[in-house]
């Protein structure tokens, strides 16, 4: 605009006439003009807010947020098998544990020893028996070769005895025969005489006689000879062995050692076997009150330890808890969400959890096992429904399963005392239609 001077100053008179539209021009402000940068600057930013819209709003369209969820895990009770006290506690709670790693160890040097002490007698009076036996079997075995000694000799003398036998009846046989062929003789003289008249019939008859007398011993011998020669037969058999002064048949008494014998070797190995076995028994019950004396606890799973309440020199009962482990690699996330989006998840869905609260961000990975629904207004199996406030909200469970990679990984965080991050919570990303959605814990 124009400007007048000031009053106070001095003014000419002048013929005051309008000012033309060019004049009054230079007199107006200069119009700003924006650079090239910011024009770009502007446009980036604009582009920027788009697409961040759009995301938002597809994110606002797929996205389920639950409403509370927590990193859960499976605990292993570790209890006493022996009552006793405890000597040594070897972890502690948060602490990472392999599996079979010393846990505890229980000392109770009350425990009875009388098993053990009548095992122990059992054995030694078995171990006796099996002597006497052994000793019994010695005895009868050195008997049995006296007998079959005897047995051999006697049917060596036998067979002697019968060939003595044998040949004295061969001498009286050829006597008994030379005598028959004289009274042959002698009958037939007397025969002739006897037809001639020259001696008495009494002399005949006592020539026939005679006759018949040789011929009858001739005969007896032969039948006692023959008799002989098959007695003999039988003895090289062991078929005929006479009787002794003590009636005592050595074949017999033979036969009869050996099945004693036979019944002493069964029972001896009989004794063996339960011997044995008593040995056995023995050696267990000396383990097993070496185990009720000092009894070492490990543990059964790899993990860490979630609750200690053992504590050096507490007395136990047999079964008592002495802490639990969490097992780390069965682990899975509990999720809540809204039932109105839970038409978006399906069992089989994966999903992406990141914990919060830990020093580096920490990924696991995983997927949905189980969706619960009807959460704090049904309980199973029951035909009662739990009433709701209609303004309450209404939620569904979703049981999340990690993988095994991930889990595995996971632990190597252990040594922080973290629990194998049982309890904390964090960010799932649920990946549906190809478009990831987060559910914040």
């Amino acid at each position: 605009m124009f400007k007048r001077p000031p009053a106070s100053q001095p003014t000419e008179t002048v013929n005051e006439q309008p000012l033309s539209i060019n004049e009054l021009e230079v007199f107006r402000e200069p119009k700003s003009v924006r650079s090239l940068p910011s024009n770009a600057a502007l446009i980036l930013i604009s582009a920027a807010l788009l697409s961040w819209s759009f995301h938002f709003i597809q994110a606002q369209l797929t996205t389920v947020n639950s409403v509370d969820a927590v990193m859960n895990g499976m605990l292993t009770d570790i209890r006493a098998r022996e009552e006793g006290v405890i000597s040594k506690v070897t972890v502690k709670s948060g602490q990472p544990i392999s599996s079979q790693e010393l846990l505890f160890v229980i000392e109770n040097q009350r425990a009875s020893q009388l098993q053990a002490q009548e095992i122990s007698s059992r054995l030694n009076k078995q171990e006796a028996e099996l002597k006497e036996a052994q000793e019994r079997l010695a005895h009868k075995l050195s008997l049995l070769n006296i007998v079959n000694r005897d047995a051999v000799n006697q049917e060596r003398l036998e067979v002697l005895e019968n060939q003595e036998n044998q040949n004295q009846l061969l001498s009286d046989l050829d006597g008994a025969k030379s005598r028959y062929q004289l009274a042959q003789l002698n009958h037939k003289r007397a025969k002739f005489l006897n037809s001639e008249g020259a001696i008495a019939e009494a002399s005949f008859d006592t020539a026939e006689i005679e006759l018949k007398q040789r011929e009858s011993e001739v005969k007896s011998l032969q039948a006692k000879l023959a008799s002989l020669q098959v007695n003999q037969d039988a003895v090289r058999n062991g078929l005929s062995l006479s009787r002794t002064r003590s009636n005592y048949d050595p074949s017999i008494r033979s036969e009869e050692l050996q099945l004693q014998i036979a019944e002493d070797q069964q029972e001896i190995q009989t004794l063996k076997k339960t011997i044995q076995g008593t040995r056995a028994e023995l050696g267990q019950a000396k383990k097993d009150l070496q185990h009720k004396q000092v009894a070492t606890i490990k543990s059964p799973e790899s993990g860490v330890m979630w609750r200690l309440t053992a504590q050096p020199g507490k007395f136990v009962q047999q079964g008592e808890s002495l802490g639990q482990i969490a097992v780390c690699n069965q682990r899975w996330v509990d999720a809540w969400v809204d039932e109105q989006k839970v038409q978006l998840l399906q069992v089989g869905t994966p999903a992406e959890i990141k914990l919060n609260g830990t020093a580096s961000s920490v990924t696991l990975t995983g997927k949905i096992s189980v969706i619960r629904s009807g959460i704090g207004r049904l309980s199973a199996g029951e035909d009662t429904v739990v009433a709701m406030m209609p303004n309450l909200p209404r939620h569904t469970q979703v049981h999340i399963t990690l993988d095994k990679q991930a889990s595995s990984s996971s632990s190597e965080n252990m040594r922080d005392g973290n629990l194998c991050y049982i309890g904390y919570t964090g960010r799932v990303v649920f990946k549906v239609r190809s478009t990831s959605f987060l559910a914040g814990f």
